[in-house]
């Protein structure tokens, strides 16, 4: 299986609802995974991005104050005085990873967020429905070339697809005589080096 673990429900050291946050509160994904329409990575939060909403929400619906202690702990936050506690030294969350690829395999999140307008429930299900998170699809090799073989490209308002258009009439116009890999962005080492 690669490491691939359809299914795959963990425990997480904070009880975490994303139907409560993505579902009940509509926050988007981004808020929390600024990282996907940006790299490769959609990241993790920090506590830190988590204390934007806890500094005054400070109970949840069904575990009170007991999880939403626990970030308050990883930064250092005294909710009594509603100050952070002077040379505190943080204490990183640690989430454990759901979505796991092999070593071999290239994905960037921005690839398919920015250029390939997807939406994260494309890969990760209905996320905003999911009380814990699980691995919704296989992220399998077949299954991501499915559906690349099913979702049509939008070239409308798409500067990449310009670059392209641009190569074609230079070359028309006998501008160049010729387009190389290099010039679709083939030598940049992460193509093939990851």
């Amino acid at each position: 299986a690669l490491g691939r673990q359809q299914g795959y429900q963990p425990a997480q050291p904070i009880k975490f609802s994303h139907k409560l946050h993505a579902g009940v509160q509509q926050i988007e994904c981004q808020y929390c995974h600024s990282g996907a329409a940006k790299g490769k990575s959609a990241v993790i939060p920090s506590a830190n991005v988590c204390m934007n909403c806890h500094k005054g929400v400070t109970e949840g619906p069904e575990h009170g104050k007991t999880e939403i202690a626990k970030i308050y702990k990883a930064v250092g936050w005294n909710p009594e005085k509603n100050e952070y506690i002077k040379d505190y030294k943080e204490q990183p969350i640690e989430w454990v990873r759901i979505h796991n690829l092999p070593d071999h395999v290239y994905f960037n999140h921005a690839q398919h967020v920015t250029a390939g307008k997807q939406e994260c429930q494309t890969c990760h299900g209905p996320i905003e429905e999911m009380e814990v998170v699980e691995q919704h699809s296989s992220l399998g090799m077949g299954w991501c070339i499915n559906c690349h073989r099913q979702t049509e490209v939008d070239f409308r308002g798409n500067d990449y697809y310009s670059v392209y258009e641009q190569f074609h009439k230079d070359l028309k116009d006998e501008k160049i005589n010729k387009v190389t890999v290099e010039d679709i962005g083939g030598t940049e080492c992460q193509k093939c080096h990851y």
